[in-house]
């Protein structure tokens, strides 16, 4: 009767999970604690309570419910991953102890713990992207019609109880692309910013395709048109460090299944990539101004806002090297970047948040240990995989998590969100088990 019960409890766990992965890019959530600090942004202040975080929770019960009715041993992963998040971890509970805003440190702790007892849950449950594929293609789809739909119609799609912002491109804060001659409005799907929608979708792709090459069942085509239309979305973020981040993992992945001689692989992608491209063509026709100024920042003028970016992002990184240099121990505490650039410069000239380099704000949040560790946790994977090459199965899930983590790391250099924020955490945290279960299955295990 126990395991029956115990497997009731573990479908249960699988399921808030797979919620929890459709949820991983909306914004909807309650304030738990409001602490408002102007000018800074309320969401770096506030304790949040998102939807996303209630399924965590939920699955993370019964889970543990599930093991405490049916004991079984417990896996930490390969210790690639598993030391150095143990470590990041420990280097927080170190930082907030010393924090600038120790209450506010420690809230960042909480969710830590919460990541790392993810991590454990699919180190442990989780075999296959086969197990992951379903939500994530849900949540691709979900944020795909949302994005089209405030494409077209340039304004909010009306789904404010799902939390979607109000967005009117005339209105100040809204985040648009100006051509030199009018303005439109960038997708922000169910999302806090087009950027974050854009990694979200970046990383979902590239799942939705590493699940597309080895998969030989009914479906494909379906899966095609969710991959094109995910695609599509991507474009109308005007996320440039989301399109480098989709590239350069779908770049790998093509070339990893060239190394590999998974012939029937590479082509399976490369038709998934045609697919999508002639999704893509009559909105890259349609946008070609917009683009346009996407990429050539310097034109027409600096009231496009892409110079201001760019002088702001610049600002911003030197911000934390001073902040660094001044707290290069413990660092100024985990969370607390905008609330200890006011400190140190009441006049910044620009919005207080954290730097747009991961790297950065690690260091200047968690010291130099904290940025060690960071770097090593990002760095090891890639030095296992080379030192191991042949040795290792690399199975298309291998290769599409592996093209995961450089998507991840690539986003972590031009913005923050997969260090500070709720979904881009929830992303990284997740590719970091999932590579973790897939280097071990492909043939290497310490555990």
């Amino acid at each position: 009767m126990k395991i029956t019960l115990s497997n009731l409890f573990l479908r249960l766990a699988h399921f808030a999970f797979a919620a929890m992965i459709v949820l991983i890019p909306f914004r909807l959530r309650t304030v738990l604690v409001e602490r408002p600090l102007s000018p800074i942004y309320r969401d770096y202040t506030d304790w949040l309570l998102f939807a996303s975080d209630i399924f965590l929770i939920a699955m993370l019960i019964c889970w543990g419910i599930s093991r405490a009715l049916a004991p079984r041993r417990l896996r930490w992963g390969t210790p690639l991953i598993a030391l150095p998040l143990a470590g990041i971890t420990a280097i927080g509970i170190v930082s907030a102890i010393f924090s600038m805003d120790v209450a506010l440190s420690f809230y960042h702790v909480v969710r830590l713990l919460l990541l790392g007892a993810l991590y454990l849950f699919i180190v442990n449950e989780i075999r296959s992207l086969d197990e992951i594929f379903l939500p994530m293609a849900i949540q691709v789809m979900v944020q795909a019609v949302v994005a089209l739909e405030q494409f077209m119609q340039q304004h909010s799609a009306g789904l404010r109880l799902l939390g979607e912002l109000i967005l009117d491109p005339e209105s100040k804060g809204v985040s648009i692309v100006w051509s030199g001659q009018s303005i439109l409005l960038r997708a922000y799907g169910l999302t806090d910013h087009p950027n974050l929608l854009g990694g979200c979708l970046a990383f979902a792709l590239i799942i939705i395709a590493g699940w597309y090459v080895q998969s030989t069942g009914r479906g494909r085509g379906i899966v095609a048109i969710i991959f094109a239309l995910g695609a599509v979305a991507l474009l109308l973020t005007f996320s440039r460090g989301a399109w480098l981040a989709f590239g350069s993992g779908i770049a790998v992945m093509l070339v990893l299944f060239f190394r590999a001689r998974q012939k029937a692989a590479s082509q399976d992608l490369f038709i998934l990539g045609i697919a999508a491209l002639i999704w893509l063509v009559p909105f890259v026709w349609q946008s070609a101004d917009y683009l346009g100024v996407r990429f050539n920042p310097a034109e027409p003028s600096m009231f496009t806002g892409e110079n201001r970016a760019i002088v702001e992002r610049a600002a911003l990184n030197a911000a934390a090297n001073k902040l660094f240099e001044n707290h290069a121990l413990v660092g100024v505490g985990l969370g607390v970047f905008p609330m200890a650039l006011r400190a140190a410069d009441p006049n910044f000239p620009f919005d207080y948040q954290p730097a747009h380099i991961v790297l950065l704000d690690v260091a200047a949040e968690t010291g130099i240990f904290g940025a060690l560790i960071y770097s090593a946790l990002m760095i090891a994977p890639w030095v296992a995989l080379w030192l191991n090459r042949r040795r290792i199965v690399f199975s298309p899930a291998l290769i599409a998590v592996s093209a995961l983590l450089l998507a991840i790391t690539l986003v972590g250099l031009f913005d923050y969100y997969t260090w500070l924020l709720n979904p881009g955490r929830l992303w990284q945290w997740l590719a970091l088990g999932l590579w973790s279960v897939t280097y071990s299955s492909g043939g290497v295990t310490h555990d």
